[in-house]
């Protein structure tokens, strides 16, 4: 006998009512808390299991000491780099709130790697400055620009990066140019095997790692050079799990700026969160954008701007990363 029984109506909500807002109650636009952010998504990322890290952290690797030495099993590497991708993948299906400053961090890394391959060695910090302080028409020399084509090869969709590739190429200058370019292909040619909508430059994140190196000089194995089938497996397992680490480290710095920034009073904080969220740092004179804080786009003046990170900054949900007192970056 069938059940006559039917499911109570689910009460509708109330509609607001309209008019003032009360003291202390958010206005439609502004921010408070993670909630009001429409693009916040889980931050949840999961750290990897033990053995993954442990097997793409061993000192070995896959690397053989002397040429013709016989190699051990790449079974493990396989496996490892295997599912540090596998949980790479699923951090950037989830689009998470700070993927955008993901992205741009490991190209800042990549391009610091990348700037060893064309003998123009610069760190993290010198790039940036490159990168937010420099003016119209200054040159920002190789590996400046270096920076800028890897930003722009993890910001284009994977079937539309072939065209950086491109400009890289014209670069010239360096004998480490031809290697670059090879492993941003291998980088690519992962991003279209995984179905990824853009692609990130992994390779360049374990290719200067001590453990590819060998024999007495300890010379690094180039892509494409014997012995590379027996490390590449092991490359790709590092740059993985590190780009995991970063995107766990990441999760729990963007937990703190959401919870901190539910505390300001900042018309623009949204504005202002998604442009922190969505870069590697940010420069405060750059987040005023003429006309911006109208379309949600940035703040209404440079002064609101930095006021809004110093506050941020002040309450450790963001990062000075210029010891400077003047012209600072702030980043998560």
């Amino acid at each position: 006998m069938e059940s006559t029984a039917r499911p109570l109506p689910v009460p509708e909500a109330p509609a607001a009512r309209k008019g003032r807002a009360r003291k202390g109650q958010a206005r439609q636009g502004e921010v408070r808390g993670k909630e009001a952010l429409p693009s916040a998504k889980p931050l949840n990322v999961q750290p990897l299991p033990p053995w993954v890290t442990a097997v793409a952290q061993a000192r070995k690797a896959n690397t053989s000491p002397e040429p013709g030495a016989p190699a051990r099993d790449g079974g493990d590497d396989a496996f490892a780099a295997g599912a540090a991708l596998f949980a790479l993948d699923r951090v950037l299906r989830a689009e998470p709130v700070f993927l955008g400053a993901l992205r741009m961090r490991i190209a800042l890394e990549a391009a610091v790697a990348a700037s060893r391959l064309l003998h123009a060695r610069s760190d993290e910090a010198e790039l940036r400055d490159i990168l937010h302080l420099a003016r119209a028409g200054d040159e920002p020399g190789l590996a400046g620009r270096g920076h800028v084509l890897l930003r722009r090869f993890c910001e284009r969709p994977a079937r539309l990066a072939g065209a950086v590739l491109d400009e890289i190429g014209s670069l010239g200058g360096s004998d480490g140019l031809p290697e670059w370019l090879a492993l941003l292909r291998a980088d690519l040619a992962i991003a279209e095997r995984l179905g990824w909508s853009r692609p990130l430059p992994l390779h360049l994140l374990a290719i200067h790692d001590p453990a590819f190196r060998r024999g007495e000089e300890g010379r690094r194995i180039s892509i494409g050079e014997p012995g590379w089938e027996q490390v590449r497996h092991a490359v790709i397992a590092r740059a993985a799990v590190h780009a995991h680490r970063r995107a766990f480290t990441l999760a729990g710095r963007a937990e703190r700026l959401l919870a901190a920034s539910g505390t300001l009073r900042t018309r623009e904080a949204e504005a202002g969160l998604a442009l922190i969220l969505g870069d590697d740092c940010v420069a405060p004179w750059r987040m005023a954008v003429e006309g911006g804080a109208a379309r949600g786009k940035g703040m209404r003046s440079d002064r609101a701007a930095r006021r809004f990170c110093q506050s941020l900054h002040a309450k450790g949900a963001l990062r000075l990363l210029t010891p400077r007192p003047t012209f600072r970056l702030y980043g998560l």
